[in-house]
């Protein structure tokens, strides 16, 4: 495969031709291919063919990084490859599509969705089916940690019905909450598959699924009796280990987790098409996002919904 590129210094983006050094595997790699990296690494044009040429290397770094086990590349270094976020999403696909993070042509399970503001752009990603454990007590320690150990206690909302997109066209944050039937605590384990964790640029965390490295649910609740709660006055406590239990009240940063509902709708129809009932997201964090050591035991308590805990 070639590796010629032009790069044009002004933007920073390649003018022409696939990336440089795409497709090739990290430094001294080399020796676990039999005849070339080929025998290894995804054909992109075949795996994904929406995949944009520049954004190969991208993607064959997040591919090695979880064939290894491990951190294998700087993402400032290779920032420039990505143009936008469609082409940070094709990577995320195309790194679904080879590890079977949900079934061929269904519409992810499970997703994430959030912002730092209502007046942010919301971001939206899908979450690997293996990375997430439901209706649980207690998560079980992630077998592959890559940066580090990252915490948030959130509200995960799960769809009641299917919604095509002429339905999400007509929501509104206030009409949204109508389409959820059930809610769930949830721990959120942040963690990064590039060498600068959450440093890297913007664009290379989107490829990367957000930072995203598992979601623990615990038991569903029936959300009928929440649809005039008010989130503002809702109280949720975060405990390490057998340390003081850290008490938070209304610090969402949406101030309501079903407000980000119609954005995100609008979004997963527009690129999977209708989603069906029984979909989740989870909708940010209200805790921050601690990080903790491996061994530790975080336990997550929102008052009056439910609790959920992660053994590290």
């Amino acid at each position: 495969m070639s590796t010629n590129s032009e790069k044009d210094c002004t933007t920073g983006f390649c003018a022409q031709g696939p990336s440089p050094f795409a497709n090739q595997p990290p430094m001294g790699l080399n020796l676990l291919a039999k005849d070339g990296p080929e025998d290894i690494l995804p054909d992109w044009p075949q795996v994904a063919p929406e995949l944009p040429a520049d954004a190969y290397a991208i993607a064959d770094a997040l591919w090695w990084s979880r064939k290894l086990g491990e951190r294998s590349a700087r993402a400032e270094d290779m920032a420039f490859m990505l143009q936008d976020a469609d082409a940070a999403r094709a990577v995320q696909r195309a790194l679904a599509r080879t590890w079977r993070w949900w079934p061929e042509g269904s519409v992810p399970r499970y997703w994430k969705s959030g912002a730092p503001q209502r007046s942010a752009p919301l971001v939206h990603a899908p979450l690997p089916e293996p990375g997430v454990h439901v209706g649980v007590d207690v998560a079980p320690a992630p077998g592959t940690v890559f940066s580090l150990r990252g915490v948030e206690g959130e509200i995960a909302l799960r769809l009641g019905q299917d919604v095509s997109a002429a339905d999400a066209a007509a929501l509104t944050p206030d009409t949204a909450a109508a389409l959820v039937d059930a809610c769930a605590v949830a721990i959120e384990w942040v963690d990064s598959r590039w060498r600068e964790g959450l440093q890297a640029p913007a664009l290379t965390l989107l490829a990367d699924g957000q930072c995203h490295g598992g979601l623990a649910l615990g038991p569903w609740q029936d959300f009928a009796p929440l649809r005039q709660h008010d989130w503002m006055r809702q109280t949720c406590t975060l405990q390490i280990n057998e340390g003081p239990a850290q008490a938070f009240t209304g610090t969402h940063s949406l101030q309501d987790p079903t407000w980000l509902l119609a954005g995100w709708l609008q979004h997963v129809t527009q690129h999977y098409g209708t989603v069906p009932a029984g979909t989740v997201v989870t909708t940010g964090t209200w805790t921050g996002c601690p990080a903790v050591q491996a061994g530790d035991r975080v336990q997550l308590q929102f008052e009056g919904l439910g609790t959920v805990a992660w053994q590290f």
